[in-house]
């Protein structure tokens, strides 16, 4: 499986929150049945501690479609709380035979908001 990137804007005040869906390289949607998914999110992809974790609920396995939740609360404690900051981020599938995959990886731009 070929990893797609996709960068996500996140803003501090609010949660990002959005309904996905995982297709093969001809656009058909992928079987999600049995699969457990993880999104984590650190300053730097490949090092440090993972910052914050995305919640992935599975809605319609059969047509690969589920939601991706993250809480700009949880990023709370990245500094810059005035200024845009990069973070990395995967998401990563393990399917029931064990075997692991990274569709999709990118930049959280996490975004100053206005409203608290």
């Amino acid at each position: 499986m070929r990893t797609e990137r996709l960068d996500l804007r996140v803003y501090r005040n609010a949660d990002y929150y959005e309904g996905w869906q995982l297709r093969d390289s001809v656009g058909v949607p992928l079987d999600l049945t049995g699969v457990a998914m993880a999104l984590s999110i650190r300053a730097v992809a490949g090092q440090g501690a993972v910052i914050a974790s995305g919640e992935v609920d599975i809605y319609d396995a059969a047509h690969g479609m589920f939601t991706v939740k993250i809480d700009g609360a949880a990023l709370a404690s990245v500094a810059g709380p005035g200024e845009i900051v990069r973070l990395a981020y995967d998401l990563r599938v393990t399917y029931p035979d064990g075997v692991q995959a990274i569709p999709v990886a990118g930049q959280i731009i996490l975004t100053p908001g206005v409203t608290y």
